[in-house]
């Protein structure tokens, strides 16, 4: 009997009693922790995303951290009727993902997570069986809920299993790169025209409901986007303009923007850039978010700006993961020691930056979105827009960290402390700006009941 896998996204905890089914959860700076009492046959597994609440005044969802949610995980698999003398744990993650630099080791979110957990589990008595925490690489773990057995391996190890095994490869031409983007479907020419109208600053919000109203299909896709729990209040939408007088101007663009790069984004049936189907998209969604907040703290940039550029920072990825599939184990290989840009040029020949700067000119995608598409990951070298690039760059970096495996990416951290200068921000102002991303945007599984 084949067990199936069930997804414990960061933020999140679950416990039952024994059933074919194997709890995972995808670590990078996170960390993971599975209990079971193999006598009563119960357990479970949270994903732990902060040491403690950044601040006491209001704690919406207590799973997130390590000080109030592994105490309820603790009392849910007793109340299930595990024993806490036969409660056994396992713990996991804590990562500090490179490159390492001394910012990383100082800030050790990780480290403080996995101490507190171990910690608590000590207060209550429950053996820890496995402890694999700390380290540079991103781990996956595993509890088989049928008879407690865990497994703790590094994320890379998990992807090669499935990969072809090494045979003659070589990189694909220039000219390759360019029939690949000519064979993928763009994103809309509507969402395209749109997003120059709000570049310019030349609309008003009828002209962006009367041009969508041209696309029957990007509106049915806008408005169920609006409907989304990313989106969505207490009142249906039905209309384009209900989405504007209910949702507001800015919320419809956002929903419009996150419905074309949906497409676009998923046109693979599996991605080498991420451990589940869908990554891109859902990591170019959490980084928007992420975006948005270091946007709205810092008062820079536009929020809405800085929400489509986290949406399109990534576009460069659907084009060379065309080509990732003949190279899958030397990819990987690179991929545990070196950066993305550092394993995409040795192993491909040029990096999703580059590719992502080919399809902004095509598009004609504004100077400011092009040079985010472009330089994201080295904002140090951008001549212009170097706020906008910076808290793109910031987003992403933390959501490769805390919401691993929708992105298989090493973000450089080398350039962390002036971008926090840049934009008037301290280290200790990171776990407060992780603690504001909704806890929706780290559940895959919940926002694709929607989406």
């Amino acid at each position: 009997m084949n067990n199936k896998f069930e997804h414990i996204p960061a933020g999140n905890f679950k416990a039952n009693k024994a059933e074919p089914v194997i709890y995972q959860a995808f670590l990078g700076t996170c960390v993971g922790v599975a209990l079971y009492d193999r006598a009563a046959r119960v357990g479970g597994m949270i994903h732990i995303i902060l040491p403690e609440p950044p601040s006491a005044s209001s704690v919406d969802f207590p799973e997130k951290y390590a000080s109030t949610g592994l105490p309820i995980l603790i009392n849910q698999v007793i109340d299930l009727g595990a024993s806490r003398d036969n409660i056994i744990a396992t713990i996991a993650g804590g990562a500090l993902v490179g490159p390492v630099s001394n910012i990383d080791i100082n800030l050790d979110i990780g480290g403080r997570s996995a101490d507190i957990a171990q910690a608590i589990l000590k207060a209550n008595k429950i053996k820890i069986d496995k402890s694999e925490t700390g380290g540079f690489f991103m781990s996956t773990l595993n509890l088989n809920m049928r008879n407690g057995e865990t497994l703790i391996e590094p994320t890379w190890q998990q992807q090669e299993k499935v990969v072809k095994a090494d045979h003659a490869y070589s990189p694909p031409t220039i000219e390759d790169i360019k029939n690949t983007i000519e064979a993928l479907q763009p994103i809309p020419q509507t969402a395209l025209k749109i997003l120059r109208m709000v570049q310019s600053s030349d609309y008003s919000a009828n002209d962006i409901v009367e041009e969508l109203a041209t696309d029957q299909v990007l509106s049915g896709q806008t408005l169920k986007m609006c409907n989304s729990v990313m989106f969505t209040g207490t009142h249906k939408i039905e209309t384009l303009k209900d989405a504007v007088l209910l949702l507001g101007e800015s919320f419809l663009l956002k929903s419009l923007i996150t419905a074309a790069v949906d497409t676009y984004y998923n046109q693979n049936e599996s991605s080498g850039y991420s451990l589940c189907k869908g990554g891109l998209f859902f990591h170019a969604v959490s980084t928007a978010f992420a975006a948005e907040k270091i946007a709205q703290l810092t008062g820079k940039v536009n929020p809405s700006l800085a929400n489509t550029a986290g949406l399109l920072h990534d576009i460069g990825k659907v084009v060379l993961d065309q080509h990732l599939s003949d190279s899958y184990p030397l990819f990987f290989r690179n991929l545990k020691t070196k950066n993305a840009l550092e394993t995409e040029k040795k192993v491909i020949g040029l990096t999703h930056c580059d590719t992502g700067k080919y399809l902004a000119k095509k598009w004609n995608f504004s100077d400011s979105l092009s040079d985010v598409v472009g330089f994201h990951h080295s904002p140090e070298k951008v001549k212009t827009n170097k706020e906008i690039v910076s808290i793109v760059f910031l987003a992403d970096l933390l959501m490769s960290r805390f919401n691993t495996g929708l992105e298989l990416e090493k973000m450089p951290t080398d350039q962390l402390k002036s971008v926090l200068d840049l934009l008037g921000l301290s280290f200790s102002d990171l776990p407060q700006l992780i603690d504001s991303i909704p806890i929706s945007l780290f559940n895959k599984n919940r926002f694709m009941e929607t989406v």
